[in-house]
């Protein structure tokens, strides 16, 4: 069994339909998926101002992340402190994968370049349109 951990790009992929991969990871029964509440306020917080979305429709997200992925506790500021990456916002995501045993899921290069030397990471890529 895969342990992914996914980060809020992954999941906005997932939400806007933008990648058949983050799609087959929240399909693939043999896939067990983690992420974590930094990840949810992220996901709030693009949902709402980027997308417009409502609370009611942000609400529904919420609990269907919630639903399939099993949600970690956000790591303590002396924790996030210990990763060393170039983008500050990516350190909890590195560090809970890393924390936990999880193969990190990011759509993003820099952060995707930066982790492979803490963790093991996979790229999703979105789809060509």
């Amino acid at each position: 069994m895969i342990r992914a951990f996914l980060d809020t790009s992954v999941l906005l992929d997932r939400v806007l339909m933008l990648s058949k991969e983050a799609d087959h990871l929240f399909r693939d029964r043999d896939i067990e998926r983690f992420t974590n509440e930094i990840a949810l306020k992220e996901l709030y917080h693009v949902l709402k101002k980027s997308f417009g979305y409502s609370e009611a429709e942000i609400s529904y997200v919420i609990e269907y992340i919630r639903e399939t992925c099993t949600v970690l506790p956000t790591p303590s500021k002396k924790e996030i402190q210990s990763i060393r990456v170039r983008d500050r916002s990516d350190r909890p995501f590195v560090l809970s994968a890393k924390k936990f045993g999880l193969i990190l899921y990011i759509d993003d290069e820099m952060p995707y370049q930066d982790a492979q030397d803490i963790v093991e990471v996979r790229r999703v890529r979105k789809d060509k349109r």
